[in-house]
């Protein structure tokens, strides 16, 4: 009998990625409407300010990586066959 490789269902781990991103907002959101003493009517601005800061905070690693990729190795001599000439006076 053949073995069928079994696929992770993509869809159920970013629906689970989504649901732990919204609740990291909601927390931070909640830690800035605290900070400001509970003063309500800045719910939109203390979400959009956390969602901000949680993108940016997940985009570092990401621009990281992307440096470490595009870098060009640092070249080495291994392999050069050509010698420098040196002139004689």
């Amino acid at each position: 009998m053949m073995k069928v490789p079994v696929k992770k269902n993509t869809n159920a781990i970013s629906e689970e990625a989504a649901v732990d991103v919204e609740v990291r907002i909601r927390c931070r959101a909640y830690e800035l409407y605290e900070r400001r003493g509970r003063a309500d009517g800045c719910d939109l601005e203390d979400w959009l300010q956390a969602e901000a800061e949680l993108l940016k905070e997940r985009a570092k690693p990401l621009a990281g990586e992307a440096v470490n990729k595009t870098r060009k190795p640092p070249a080495t001599s291994a392999g050069k066959t050509k010698v420098k000439q040196i002139k004689k006076s």
